[in-house]
């Protein structure tokens, strides 16, 4: 498993909450206003920068983007 890319996007919510040194990989994104709609589409662009991979705004699972896990899992797990 690559941890660079799940790295890269924990380092990007941290810059945008610098009040905040860590966060837990089942901690809620959302709910705990890390992410909220105005910076969600960045949340996407920033994945799809570190993955290499397009992600296809018509068929988002909001459940992929929930925790940093879930987003490990869904877009930088390679079997």
């Amino acid at each position: 498993m690559d941890t660079a890319g799940i790295d890269v996007i924990r380092a990007w919510i941290l810059n945008r909450h610098p009040e905040r040194d860590f966060i837990a990989g089942d901690e809620n994104l959302i709910e705990s206003r890390l992410v909220d709609s105005l910076s969600f589409v960045e949340l996407v662009y920033a994945i799809e920068n570190a993955s290499g991979a397009e992600i296809d705004f018509d068929s988002i699972d909001i459940q992929d983007f929930q925790t940093l896990s879930a987003i490990e899992k869904a877009f930088f797990v390679t079997t």
